[in-house]
């Protein structure tokens, strides 16, 4: 038996194990790398989403810019000569551009002299910037600047938090004229970019940086945003360095996690598989070791048996030749491969007959063979489809000279011993039979009985020897046949009253009114219709119907002797039809016989082109035979 349960060797062990490690390694080395670049993918998402805000931001705070320089560029061409009827042309015009300008002033030396809208900023009307102190320190630091600038969050004296952009005005001789201030409500905007903050899922916080490069606190957003750790952004407002913050890129850990997860499942799938590679590579190399093991058994069977073994291909050419094969048919080497495997038979034998494609799968004939130095002899021919190779046949070849040899002998002894009992016999049986009629003289009861058994005795040895002579006939094909048309009906009529003596009730069951015909021997057929009814009689109990049923096939006649007896022992069914086979119960010892009966039935009936066979019944037995249906002879 191949052992399957031995260990993997060192090198597929330590194999295994730098694969798990490098399978490691390269696992956190990836999930390294793709936590990297998914931080990388969400900052660029959270930078392109903080571009959309800061141009928000930017273009609603710069469009304010733009419209106060070209209002303060329109004074200056004015050569700062402008009249209110202008101005109230003009600005409307201006605000209807921004929504978020809250109003715009106009303050020649400091002093607000014209506003708009003037609704709702009236207390702004002639503010003196200088009586501003917590405004002039800024705007005197714009107008030494000569720098326009972005100023707040401021507390309007009017109410309302805003921003304020100032832009100092000079004449083209450099004299300074007054201030333009455009007041813009930044509440709305504020609100807007919380919307979009909020919409966008990015939040964020703004501050602005001072002159002496420190930065204010947060004046929208969590001021906390602004630290090393979160990217930060410059926003481009006129008049102001402003800066955006947005928190850093956080991957998921459970995404993380699940993608560690689902990458060590698979190293473990993996190593699972190598596994059970390196196992199946060890069993595979010991299954090669015993195939091969194997494979030399039966190669020294094989060239070690007696009868001759080949294989042929489709076309009969020999394959393979086993040593005896070539003892037998006295060739050297492996002359016989190639070779067409007809060249083992004598030129007398059709091996189209041999070898048929429409013959059963197995088959065994006697033939003659041919040996090299062209010398015949009787060989027996079996042959069958290799299992595994539809397309090779095995052909086993057996020289059965010496077992003709003894048969033949057997056959003579037996024919020559039959013949030297049958004439004493027929004396002994002559003088029994004239001493029981009385020729003797009045014979006592105990004399009768004794010369009774002595003549059933000399009757059972004169069937026995009758019976070896048949089948010694049939087998040597010395027999011969009357073959012609027979009335079965009428013959098996005949055999019942025959046997009609023996007390016992025999019907034929036939539901044809008309003869039928068979081809056959009239007499080898009653004799083997005999047979058959005295077995059945002599099986079966004394109370018992024997049945003979008479039925036409397509082209055969079937008839079946039925009788109720014990029946045939099942192991014994196989040797029915062999020559000297007796069943091993009391019943067949009582009844005695020789054992002959059905094997020559057997031959003859085949010697007619027909059929025997034996059907086990649930109450008895069922003999049969069938013969070649024929037409009616001619009278």
């Amino acid at each position: 038996m191949l052992n399957y349960r031995s260990s993997l060797q060192l090198w597929q062990w330590l194999a295994m194990i730098a694969s798990c490690l490098l399978f490691l390694l390269g696992v956190e080395w990836f999930l390294n790398n793709e936590q990297h670049r998914l931080r990388a993918e969400q900052l660029q998402q959270r930078l392109n989403t903080a571009e959309q805000l800061r141009s928000q931001l930017e273009s609603e705070l710069n469009i304010s810019s733009y419209l106060t320089i070209g209002l303060a560029s329109y004074i200056v061409a004015m050569d700062g000569k402008i009249r209110d009827s202008e101005l109230n042309v003009l600005l409307p015009g201006m605000v209807q551009q921004s929504p978020h300008i809250r109003n715009i002033g106009i303050a020649p030396a400091n002093r607000i002299s014209y506003i708009f809208p003037l609704a709702g900023n009236e207390q702004a009307l002639n503010l003196y910037y200088p009586d501003l102190p917590e405004q002039w320190p800024a705007i005197a630091s714009i107008i030494a600047d000569r720098n326009a600038k972005l100023t707040g969050p401021i507390h309007l004296v009017q109410g309302g938090i805003s921003f304020i952009y100032r832009y100092p005005i000079f004449m083209p001789d450099g004299e300074y004229w007054g201030i333009v201030s455009t007041v813009i409500d930044i509440e709305p905007i504020w609100q807007r970019l919380e919307e979009l903050s909020k919409q966008l899922e990015l939040p964020i916080a703004l501050r602005s940086k001072l002159p002496d490069q420190r930065f204010t606190e947060s004046f929208f957003g969590d001021n906390t945003l602004f630290n090393s750790k979160n990217p930060i952004l410059n926003v481009s407002i006129r008049g102001a360095k402003w800066q955006m913050a947005i928190p850093a890129a956080e991957l998921s850990e459970q995404h993380v996690s699940g993608l560690r997860g689902m990458l060590y499942s698979a190293g473990m799938i993996m190593l699972l598989l190598q596994w059970r590679l390196f196992f199946s590579m060890q069993r595979l190399k010991q299954s090669a070791k015993a195939l091969g093991d194997k494979e030399k058994t039966l190669r020294s069977i094989h060239d070690n048996v007696f009868d001759g073994i080949i294989t042929v291909d489709a076309r009969g050419i020999i394959q393979t030749a086993n040593r005896a094969c070539y003892g037998i048919f006295a060739y050297s080497g492996v002359s016989l491969l190639g070779k067409h495997w007809t060249c083992l038979l004598d030129a007398s034998e059709d091996s189209a007959k041999i070898y048929d494609p429409a013959q059963p799968k197995q088959v065994e004939i006697e033939c003659l063979g041919r040996r090299a130095d062209q010398q015949s002899f009787p060989l027996q021919l079996s042959h069958t489809e290799l299992p595994l190779q539809q397309a090779q046949r095995l052909f086993v070849l057996r020289d059965i000279t010496e077992r003709k040899r003894v048969e033949r002998l057997q056959n003579d002894f037996v024919a020559t011993v039959s013949h030297e009992l049958r004439t004493p016999l027929t004396a002994i049986n002559g003088s029994l039979s004239l001493a029981l009629g009385g020729a003797l003289g009045e014979l006592t009861e105990k004399q009768h009985k004794m010369l009774h058994l002595a003549q059933q005795s000399c009757k059972q040895l004169h069937q026995l020897v009758n019976d070896l002579l048949d089948f010694e006939k049939l087998s040597s094909g010395h027999m011969r046949f009357n073959v012609r048309p027979v009335d079965i009906k009428a013959l098996l009529l005949q055999c019942i009253a025959q046997l009609h003596g023996l007390h016992r009730i025999i019907e034929l069951e036939n539901s044809s009114a008309h003869s039928l015909w068979v081809l056959a021997d009239e007499a080898r057929l009653r004799q083997v219709v005999i047979n058959l009814l005295s077995n059945a009689i002599k099986f079966s109990s004394a109370t018992s119907t024997v049945h003979i049923r008479l039925e036409q096939q397509e082209q055969t006649i079937k008839v079946s002797v039925i009788d109720h007896g014990k029946g045939v022992p099942p192991a014994f069914e196989p040797m029915l039809f062999q020559r000297f086979a007796q069943a091993d119960n009391p019943t067949v010892r009582e009844q005695g016989g020789t054992g002959l009966g059905l094997a020559v039935c057997k031959e003859i009936i085949e010697k007619l082109q027909g059929t025997v066979g034996y059907e086990r019944l649930n109450d008895g037995s069922c003999f049969y035979f069938t013969l070649p249906l024929s037409t009616p002879a001619e009278d």
